[in-house]
């Protein structure tokens, strides 16, 4: 093979030839003439979502397996890296809970890299094709979708390939696939500033603009990704801002809508996500195939489940505790589950296999804004924001008096408890640098998830594939094994 990168010649032709046979479904390749993307709104919108279905399709990559769902198996994977969500018997992410499938020779470092830098690709085409300044709001709109979606998923590659921002500037990152696509590492302070570049741009392109439904972006969407990009980089004002602004239009889940499966991308505080039909299933590859124990699938009987330290950092009057089972276990529709069994995610619909994946819920914000108005010296704006939130899911929470570490280890906690199994808690991990502790008295985890993993190893960072070192070596060194 020439000296190329992978970034450059990954799945060549996609974008207008079959990049899923859901792609086509969308707008056949064959009717897009490249030459009307820019000028014409609909053909630059069919490629756009274009890009929304390949996110949620599954085997698209060719790796994987079944636990190559597009986005949504990504987040999956990377969550069961961390010290929260258990795998009680090994299955599809079971290479990633144990953490041998972030070696270069594994598919699950193609997983990611090939998800992400194929759709760069594809919304670069469209970023190239519509001029910045267009009078046109609709290609406004959909340019900046464009962008935010660029930002984002250069933003997923570089915490899953690199370092985190602070104190790592001057670090080798990933390849920046923008303007020209790079073939040797940025550092990671060059990808941030990309990463922060696209998403402000977005942020003001987006203004005004209506999306047709929450499987695209919004100027609310990239806020929120810009606000999760300042917090790893430290700009907590910004973070802070970016995150209050962003929540504005939603508003917090009630206790019967939060314990309801997360299966319907429509509900209240769904940013984000991706509306699967009984067309477009592929249940055995799917999210609730692996992380839903009520169903039939992957995780049938009870597989998912959680620490058992988390579980009980929950107060007894927190409704979120109801989602999981206790030491015991216990009977939930009949069925009789082992200890600690997840019930949190539920597909709800007829025929149980047409749940929606929800990437982004407006909660995240919440602790977004706490966490980084505590760090930035308003410490009481912080127990306001984690009390507006906390108190809706624990009608007993009584306002938090901590202040300094103690503050953010207590936000960073109810953070771990709402978003559990839904793809954040490693990158925190990361972010914060606390090790992966599991191998503790009284550990529920399995033996061979039974470890610990100290800040700053090298297990805290994906190699880069080896397929695309072959294929350019200049993007070496890789990182260690």
């Amino acid at each position: 093979m020439n000296k190329k990168n992978i970034i450059y010649i990954l799945l060549a032709g996609a974008l207008f030839s079959s990049c899923s046979k859901d792609y086509l479904t969308v707008d056949p390749q064959s009717t897009i003439n490249p030459d009307q993307l820019g000028s014409s709104s609909a053909a630059t919108l069919g490629t756009l979502r274009g890009v929304f279905a390949t996110l949620r399709s599954a085997t698209t990559t060719g790796y994987a397996g079944h636990e190559d769902y597009g986005h949504k198996g990504v987040l999956s994977v990377i969550d069961l890296m961390g010290n929260d969500v258990i795998m009680e018997n090994l299955n599809w992410g079971g290479f990633n809970y144990n953490y041998t499938g972030r070696v270069s020779t594994n598919s699950r470092t193609h997983f990611p890299w090939f998800t992400y830098y194929t759709q760069i690709k594809n919304v670069n085409t469209i970023i190239n094709s519509v001029d910045a300044n267009t009078d046109d709001a609709e290609l406004r709109g959909i340019r900046g979708q464009a962008l935010a979606l660029r930002g984002y998923f250069h933003f997923m590659l570089a915490r899953i390939f690199g370092p985190t921002f602070v104190g790592h500037t001057s670090d080798l990152s990933i390849p920046i696939n923008a303007d020209t696509a790079l073939p040797n590492r940025s550092t990671v302070g060059e990808v941030y500033a990309q990463i922060e570049k696209d998403l402000v741009e977005a942020v003001a392109a987006l203004e005004g603009y209506t999306r047709p439904s929450k499987e695209m972006v919004d100027q609310s969407v990239a806020q929120a990704f810009l606000a999760d990009v300042y917090l790893e980089m430290g700009k907590y004002p910004e973070a802070a801002e970016q995150a209050n602004a962003a929540r504005q239009s939603y508003t917090l889940l009630s206790e019967a809508d939060w314990k309801n499966g997360f299966y319907d991308m429509n509900q209240a505080e769904t940013m984000w996500g991706a509306d699967i039909n009984a067309e477009l299933t592929t249940f055995v590859a799917s999210f609730f195939s692996i992380f839903d124990n009520t169903n039939t699938g992957y995780a049938e009987g009870g597989n998912i489940s959680i620490d058992r330290r988390l579980y009980d950092a929950m107060s007894s009057t927190d409704y979120r505790k109801s989602a999981f089972l206790g030491s015991e276990g216990g009977v939930f529709s009949g069925t009789e589950y082992g200890p600690y069994i997840s019930l949190k995610f539920r597909d709800m619909t007829s025929d149980r296999t047409q749940g929606d994946y929800i990437y982004l819920r407006s909660s995240l914000l919440y602790y977004i804004e706490a966490e980084a108005l505590a760090k930035s010296n308003n410490e009481s704006g912080a127990r306001d924001v984690l009390f507006e939130i906390t108190s809706k899911r624990d009608p007993q929470y009584v306002k938090s008096t901590k202040t300094g570490a103690a503050l953010i280890e207590e936000i960073i906690t109810q953070k771990r408890i709402e978003l559990w199994g839904e793809g954040f808690a490693w990158f925190d991990l990361k972010r914060l640098s606390k090790g992966v502790v599991r191998n503790y008295a009284g550990s529920n985890h399995p033996t061979y998830g039974k470890f610990d993993i100290p800040v700053g190893d090298s297990r805290f960072l994906f190699m880069i594939p080896q397929a695309e070192v072959d294929s350019n070596p200049d993007i070496l060194p890789n990182n260690p094994q």
